[in-house]
């Protein structure tokens, strides 16, 4: 019975590469299958103003899971985003001086930038609040502030008309763009109005958003909340 003569210096690290590569093409098909079970290898078109950015289902950031953003900003320097389902425990009564009813008005977390500024999203357009930008149709973002209070003060309807946002959402240069290319979003080129100014729970209004991103994204609803909890 022979003896294998010892392998080489050079045989085992032509071994090792082989392994590596065999380990790595692996990787990289789980990871593509991982990402197709979303749909997430079709082509996303460019962002822009007035798109929405859906969150993928396995994002856990605190802030962004489950996220509806709707683009108010977006050129090459840089992306501007304020997030519409979440929904915060505060009214606008503590942070303006008005009447009772203010207590009713809620207020919306638009992200982790700016937290010391308010915005204001609305359907109204610049007849109402001068000095607003459109970001979609039927939809404007900002105006003339003190128009906005006499808006509010005079008691007229606010629910589906108008948002009120405390923070944003930023991305500098490139980086929504290296945010897209990781799957971590979707971008929605046209919106539903009634949507975006609802009043729904921040997971029931995403479910919602998923459902008018068409029958392949379904699957994303059957998704848990907390994967952890199965």
């Amino acid at each position: 019975m022979g003896v294998r003569p010892s392998l080489s210096i050079f045989d085992l690290w032509a071994d090792l590469l082989r392994r590596s590569a065999v380990n790595s093409n692996f990787g990289l098909i789980m990871e593509e299958i991982s990402i197709d079970i979303f749909n997430l290898l079709d082509k996303q078109p460019e962002p822009a103003r007035g798109n929405v950015l859906l969150a993928k289902p396995t994002v856990d950031d605190a802030c962004f899971k489950r996220s509806v953003i709707l683009l108010v900003d977006h050129d090459s320097e840089g992306s501007m985003g304020v997030i519409v389902n979440r929904l915060t425990d505060y009214t606008l009564a503590d942070v303006i001086e008005g009447p009772d009813y203010f207590q009713e008005i809620p207020l919306y977390m638009g992200g982790p930038v700016g937290l010391n500024q308010m915005f204001f999203l609305h359907t109204l357009g610049p007849d109402v609040i001068p000095n607003c930008i459109q970001v979609a149709r039927g939809l404007y973002f900002g105006g003339d502030y003190e128009a906005v209070k006499r808006y509010v003060a005079c008691g007229e309807p606010v629910e589906g008309k108008m948002k009120f946002i405390v923070g944003y959402s930023g991305w500098e240069k490139g980086q929504l763009a290296d945010e897209i290319s990781r799957f971590d979003w979707v971008i929605q080129k046209h919106i539903d109005e009634a949507l975006i100014m609802g009043d729904q729970e921040a997971d029931d209004m995403w479910k919602a958003a998923v459902e008018s991103f068409g029958e392949k994204y379904r699957t994303w609803n059957n998704w848990p909340t907390n994967p952890s909890d199965n």
